[in-house]
């Protein structure tokens, strides 16, 4: 075959699968879909002479012919075979590479791609890699393999050393040191770098690969490393990541402008990626939406596998978790997860009343004060017949409301708006709205005690205490709470926790993550600042102090049935 029949060829492959992704016959997500929709919209457009750009078949998968030609797969049964790209990877490369802008320039220079493990992440990242090096055209290139640390960088940066040697067509033309792939004729390098921005200073790197962006706390390397390429005539920028839990990193943020693209929110031509996973309506337990996530799915992803790890996921909270980030690619709240949200939501379907209808009923309430410009809770639970009736009232300060950035900002204004969230005025919590409403609690409800944690509602509690309200010192160590956290967890996993479905809630208990001792005691905390869980802490406040008076009661009838006379 010609290399103008070659290139024709994958040129066909990569709208192929564009075509087949949109009519269906390739299960994708609405947003791969979606983007697929966008490049034959575009492809139209350039037909019809209404398009700014223009489209290069051979520039366009110039990438994966130098994969088939100059690189070996590493592992597995392919090991030493040519690395050629299937028609998920060919549409990626056609879009990345193959579009022009009037002055001759690529249109795309940033990237991002949630792909779950398992698709060949990083054997594509490393071809990149290798392709920028010297088969791009651009002299003293600057490659970098960036990631939250030397080791994940190296995964990128090892699998491209390895290419190398591996390939006499490559090791013909590329000295490899252990931290270095240079090109000398060129000038051009290839080196790992870990999430020290302050490394990056002076580099002017031509193409950047940030590995599992997810990983990343805040935006520093990925926005150091677009600033430091700007001197370069057509930079690119690529993060490529799994799905994770910091939904206030850089990886959501990236994840959230990339969406408002593809759905045409936004209008950013320069800035391309997809987002594999699967619909909010999807059942993660089915096979079929395994393959909707998984581009590699039979392939380099074998359904039993999948199998496999979905059992798993569906006994355990934590592999669940797991499961769901890494090999669905759907986003989640906590690392090591602990309520299983499934028993979560069925509480969430149980018939509450108004919280008005327990006037003069005996009530236990539990504060969490802990922080003055982010969430308190005043949480309420009424005992009845066996089961528990939780109310959480969440107070924040306006300016954090307003000020919220990202998805979680458009949440909190929603949850504002809808009442779920009393805002205090100013820029920390006002504990003068607090007090109001616990002290109308108390002129409404049988309050049998009121639970607080003393470091930080020591001036409220005092002011309680000399209003002869019944407060009560609770510790926040693991010896106080791990009693108090397992029968919370255990009215949940029995049906017997009545919580209302308060999205605000939903969201503190997903982010539950429990620390287990040696002695089997737990502690209940988040994973990173960013996941709230005050609601649940407030909660559980106030189930050690129910507990301490006897606990729940089953209903007599519950207990000996009806009788009859």
């Amino acid at each position: 075959m010609s290399l103008q029949q070659e290139v024709a060829r994958l040129n066909k492959e990569a709208w192929e699968y564009a075509d087949q992704v949109v009519s269906g016959d390739i299960p994708a997500g609405s947003y791969v879909r979606q983007q697929c929709q966008n490049a034959l919209d575009r492809r139209a457009a350039v037909q019809a002479g209404t398009c700014p750009y223009t489209y290069d078949p051979g520039k366009a998968v110039k990438p994966a012919l130098f994969s088939t030609m100059m690189c070996k797969h590493l592992k597995g049964p392919l090991a030493g075979e040519a690395i050629e790209l299937d028609g998920w990877q060919l549409f990626m490369i056609s879009q990345i590479y193959g579009w022009f802008r009037e002055d001759g320039r690529r249109v795309v220079r940033t990237v991002y791609f949630e792909v779950p493990r398992k698709n060949g992440k990083s054997t594509i990242c490393s071809v990149l890699g290798l392709y920028h090096l010297f088969a791009d055209n651009e002299a003293s290139a600057e490659i970098y393999s960036a990631a939250k640390t030397r080791d994940q960088a190296r995964i990128v940066f090892g699998d491209a050393q390895a290419m190398v040697r591996g390939s006499n067509a490559l090791a013909g033309q590329l000295g490899v040191h252990r931290n270095n792939i240079h090109h000398l004729p060129t000038n051009s390098k290839f080196e790992p770098l870990a999430s020290d921005a302050g490394s990056l200073e002076g580099r002017n790197p031509s193409f950047s690969i940030v590995d599992e962006v997810h990983t990343h706390p805040n935006p520093e390397v990925w926005d150091v490393l677009a600033v430091a390429s700007g001197a370069r005539a057509q930079p690119l920028q690529f993060g490529i990541t799994t799905a994770g839990t910091n939904r206030e990193g850089v990886a959501y943020q990236l994840r959230d402008y990339l969406i408002k693209v593809i759905t045409k929110q936004v209008d950013d031509d320069s800035f391309w990626g997809q987002i594999y996973t699967i619909d909010n309506d999807d059942d993660w337990r089915d096979p079929k939406s395994w393959a909707k996530a998984n581009p590699g799915y039979g392939k380099s992803v074998q359904p039993d596998d999948m199998e496999r790890l979905s059992k798993q996921a569906g006994e355990s909270p934590s592999a669940r978790v797991n499961y769901l980030t890494k090999r669905l690619n759907v986003w989640q709240n906590a690392s090591e997860a602990w309520l299983n949200m499934s028993d979560w939501d069925l509480c969430g379907k149980l018939p509450r009343m108004p919280m008005s209808e327990w006037k003069g009923q005996p009530c236990y309430i539990g504060l969490d004060l802990a922080s003055v410009s982010d969430f308190a809770c005043v949480s309420v639970l009424f005992p009845k017949d066996g089961l528990v009736y939780q109310y959480v009232q969440s107070f924040l300060p306006e300016d954090t409301v307003y000020n919220k950035g990202g998805s979680m900002g458009r949440l909190y204004q929603q949850w504002a708006d809808e009442g779920r969230i009393i805002m205090t005025e100013g820029n920390v919590n006002d504990f003068k709205y607090i007090k109001e409403h616990i002290l109308k609690l108390c002129e409404t409800y049988n309050v049998k005690e009121i639970a607080f944690d003393a470091w930080s509602a020591n001036e409220l509690s005092a002011d309680f205490i000399d209003r002869g309200l019944p407060m009560v010192k609770v510790g926040q160590g693991i010896g106080s709470m791990s009693g108090p956290s397992k029968s919370y967890e255990k009215l949940v996993k029995s049906g017997k926790l009545v919580h209302g479905d308060d999205p605000v809630i939903n969201w503190h208990a997903g982010n539950c993550e429990a620390f287990h001792d040696v002695n089997d005691n737990i502690k209940v905390r988040k994973s990173i600042e960013a996941n709230k869980i005050d609601g649940i802490i407030a909660s559980i406040m106030a189930l050690g102090r129910l507990e301490v008076h006897g606990g729940l009661r089953e209903s007599i009838y519950n207990v000996r049935g009806i009788r009859t006379l």
